[in-house]
């Protein structure tokens, strides 16, 4: 049986898939993974097929136009912006949705991320399996605002509702107008556009898996019973990744490090700056750090004080628990891939769900206040990070990372997964 993964971001929104791919491939599934083309040797150093978009979601994001949205960390304006966005990147989107049904179109089971929706209507056109799978919590409750309104005010369960219903308008809109085009021009046949495919996806009683662990976000008692919380889908162990002995060196010589790393979300135009406050904070905490350059590597070639150590790209598997704090933007893997390590948290924030990470961080007693990126300075990332160190917060992040390791999300989606399947 054929399953075809669809999600498209940058490394980090990769790679829970990834690991949700590689545990379907190891229970005899055949497995291709949709994405774009950038990250095509990433997937398959892991064994996995992959089909590739042609869109390069690096450079993507280092244009203008993706540059000019991610500004700021205000999630309701990053959707704004996304709304509104340039005529050459919605002609993209279009162009994307004809290669997912192209990579689809033989799958016997479409597992697609919920910023490609288009996964739920071939699965329905062709007469298949659709499960939607959500890296970040997205299904509308009364227990807690949407991720888009997290950071806010708390007034009540109706006031919950509202949000949510605000939120699933607004990221159906991001992705409707392209895909109802393409689907109107070349597939022709009559789909119901009105509703959010997530919310027809919950109606149609296929599974919904969240890759995120219920210690985090609960699952709400008023959730039908397809759907189903499992725990992060994390890679476990990077088989082809070896440590540069020089930062085995740097990490066994003296305290331990901060990690630091902003990964695919960095801002190209202003890292000198930003490497300036690092480096301030370091001196004032007295700390050491290993700092990953993500996309920057080619763009910083400047003298580096020796209580840094500079990295293009590392396993989180293997540095994260060799790490004193991580301090990192909020995506939801990294956030995962952090506290499953069982290390304190400072999250700085650039946009989407990432202060709504930042918050529950805090909330958790396993981290700092997040730090708004457009605020970051060198005495705020000092204080966090002086505040991550002490006894209380290590202790918590600890405990929780211990429970968070007994956790299998990808074993759990796995057999979820296999259940439905034999149902059928």
């Amino acid at each position: 049986m054929k399953i075809a993964i669809t999600t498209v971001g940058t490394r980090g929104d990769l790679q829970p898939f990834i690991a949700l791919g590689l545990g379907l491939q190891q229970a005899g599934y055949e497995v291709v993974l949709i994405s774009s083309k950038n990250e095509e040797s990433f997937v398959k150093s892991y064994g996995l097929d992959f089909f590739a978009l042609n869109v390069d979601i690096q450079k993507l994001m280092e244009g203008d136009d993706v540059k000019e949205m991610s500004k700021g960390s205000n999630p309701l304006k990053f959707f704004i912006s996304h709304l509104k966005g340039s005529k050459k990147l919605k002609q993209l989107m279009v162009a994307t949705q004809q290669e997912i049904w192209n990579g689809c179109i033989s799958a016997d089971i479409i597992i697609y991320h919920p910023g490609m929706p288009i996964g739920f209507f071939i699965a329905k056109e062709l007469g298949k399996i659709s499960i939607a799978a959500n890296p970040f919590p997205i299904i509308s409750t009364k227990d807690y605002p949407s991720i888009l309104f997290y950071t806010g005010p708390r007034l009540g369960r109706i006031y919950n509702l509202i949000t949510h219903f605000i939120f699933e308008k607004l990221f159906w809109t991001l992705s409707k107008p392209a895909l109802k085009q393409f689907w109107n021009k070349t597939i022709q046949s009559k789909m119901n556009f009105s509703v959010a495919p997530l919310r027809q996806q919950i109606n149609s009683g296929m599974p919904v898996i969240n890759g995120y662990s219920k210690l985090l976000f609960h699952q709400p008692k008023e959730w039908p019973n397809n759907i189903h919380t499992t725990g992060s889908w994390l890679i476990e162990k990077e088989p082809y990744y070896t440590a540069p002995p020089d930062l085995v060196d740097f990490i066994a010589a003296g305290k331990t490090p901060v990690y630091i790393g902003f990964g695919s979300m960095k801002d190209i135009d202003s890292f000198k700056a930003t490497f300036a406050i690092i480096v301030e904070a370091l001196q004032i905490t007295r700390q050491k750090a290993v700092l990953a350059l993500g996309w920057n590597n080619l763009n910083y070639h400047e003298p580096v004080p020796k209580n840094i150590f500079l990295i293009e790209s590392v396993a989180h598997s293997w540095l994260f628990p060799k790490m004193a704090v991580v301090i990192h933007h909020g995506g939801a893997g990294t956030t995962a891939a952090g506290l499953t390590a069982g290390k304190p948290t400072i999250i700085i924030p650039h946009n989407a769900d990432q202060p709504a990470w930042g918050k529950r961080v805090f909330e958790l007693g396993v981290g700092s206040k997040p730090i708004k990126k457009s605020n970051l300075s060198a005495v705020k990332l000092a204080t966090a990070i002086l505040y991550a160190l002490t006894p209380s917060v290590i202790e918590k992040a600890a405990e929780l990372g211990q429970q968070l390791r007994k956790e299998n999300g990808v074993g759990t989606a796995v057999a979820i997964i296999n259940e439905y399947v034999k149902n059928q």
